[in-house]
């Protein structure tokens, strides 16, 4: 009788103490796991926002300027003087001038075609030579400034490139894509601050550029505003509603924060562009 009542003793015991402990571990298990989907999640968002910014970074390399005609501040040297000036009888100054603007006319259209030539055969330091040649018969030009910060912001030569923005801004303060190149180079140095303050004043400029918006949402991110960083992809995907990287960019910032049934609307919707795309095809089993 009294093993019995030991073994009884025994057996409450184990009881009181092994389910009150298998739950709380079921629990703890619980939010661990969830804590690691979370943390890899957020892991899969970077790498996504990060691929999207390389190729922005290295989009234009030979896009920048596609058209092969001379820049439109050089198509102005081809155009003639006013009709009040050739009523005029010009003077020696002015044919002087006009001389000077044709051989340099020549001269520039001369440098072009090389520099075209150079680009389209991946020569980049006879390209980057020629461009500054060019720039040497006319420093203040803001395309030709243009076409070589372009070529040096490609390249991730941001030293070269920053003092050529700089100049661009000088001559035209409106010049939303340099403002934007500046802002992008603070972001990829850390100083979320002054990229955020510059990204957005080139979005206050050009609201139609969704590269634009797109270093804006890595800003939000990276400064844990989440829910804005998602506010701004959505205002990306309505400008490129069919852009697949938009679309799963979206979806993974819907599903670190656990809005599962946006999340899913999203890796359907990239699926439709891109049905070939495991990711969004595995986040759908994921889901299910």
């Amino acid at each position: 009788m009294l093993k019995v009542g030991v073994f009884s003793w025994i057996v409450l015991t184990i009881v009181l103490l092994v389910f009150p402990l298998g739950f709380l571990f079921y629990f703890l298990f619980k939010d661990v796991t969830k804590y690691i989907i979370v943390f890899w999640n957020k892991i899969l968002s970077e790498k996504t926002l990060s691929k999207i910014r390389n190729e922005i970074l290295q989009e234009n390399l030979v896009n920048t300027y596609q058209s092969e005609e001379v820049p439109a501040a050089q198509q102005e040297l081809s155009e003639e003087n006013s009709l009040e000036e050739i009523q005029e009888k010009p003077s020696l100054e002015e044919l002087v001038d006009r001389e000077f603007s044709k051989k340099k006319k020549k001269m520039i259209e001369k440098i072009v075609y090389e520099a075209l030539v150079f680009r389209k055969e991946w020569k980049l330091e006879e390209y980057e030579k020629k461009i500054i040649e060019w720039l040497a018969i006319d420093p203040n030009d803001r395309d030709l400034n243009k076409l070589l910060a372009d070529f040096y912001f490609n390249l991730w030569n941001y030293k070269k490139a920053l003092s050529l923005l700089k100049k661009i801004i000088e001559i035209d303060p409106q010049d939303h894509k340099a403002i934007w190149q500046i802002g992008e180079m603070y972001l990829i140095t850390g100083d979320f601050e002054t990229a955020e303050l510059l990204i957005d004043k080139a979005i206050s400029i050009n609201q139609s550029n969704p590269k634009y918006y797109v270093s804006m949402v890595e800003v939000l991110y990276n400064t844990d505003r989440k829910k804005e960083a998602v506010e701004m992809m959505e205002k990306i995907v309505k400008l490129r509603p069919t852009t697949p990287s938009y679309l799963l960019t979206l979806a993974d910032l819907y599903l670190e924060l656990q809005d599962y049934w946006s999340a899913k609307k999203y890796y359907f919707r990239v699926l439709e562009y891109e049905p070939s795309n495991e990711k969004a095809k595995q986040k759908l089993k994921e889901l299910a």
